[in-house]
């Protein structure tokens, strides 16, 4: 019997000099799916919700002129894949880490929780959403975000408990 192991998309593309603004539209828009790169290829692992996001941004890159191909690959050594994984890990752990400093920083400037109907407390929430769209290995269940902001409780006055309590309250579902 052969292990199940992850499907995953790789899309190689090759898009023309000028405008240059289809090269940095094309780049965003990886990122903002949350592929990574890896050897030259952006990578993302494969899923309904990815590969139909892929499909559409392919007919979008050729409709720029970028020549696009969109691969369906596993991995043969598994030593590879766990590069691969962490490579997506690091990032959605930077990408939660990141998002909780902002929060943190802005809960210190007001001194208070946010306020539902604020709009700042609707572009965090627009943010954590794309932020755990690419979290695709479920970073968030095992990231601590209470390492490393000592200085930044101290000045909030507030235990890094506390923060983080505050923080996954603005995110939980109503």
């Amino acid at each position: 019997m052969t292990e199940e192991r992850q499907k995953w998309l790789g899309i190689t593309y090759t898009a023309p000099a000028k405008p240059s603004k289809a090269r940095v539209y094309i780049w965003r828009k990886l990122k903002e799916l949350g592929a990574e790169y890896y050897h030259g290829m952006a990578m993302i692992p494969q899923s309904p919700k990815t590969l139909d996001s892929v499909k559409k941004l392919a007919a979008r890159m050729r409709e720029l002129g970028a020549e696009v191909s969109v691969l369906e690959m596993r991995f043969l050594d598994p030593r590879d894949e766990e590069k691969v994984v962490a490579q997506f890990k690091r990032q959605a752990e930077n990408d939660f880490r990141e998002l909780f400093l902002d929060f943190a920083r802005l809960y210190e400037e007001l001194g208070t929780p946010l306020d539902p109907a604020e709009d700042r407390h609707r572009i965090l929430r627009r943010r954590y959403g794309k932020v755990k769209s690419r979290d695709f290995f479920d970073v968030e269940q095992e990231l601590d975000l209470s390492g490393g902001l000592a200085q930044l409780v101290d000045d909030i006055h507030l235990s890094a408990g506390d923060l983080y309590r505050q923080f996954i309250a603005l995110f939980s579902e109503k």
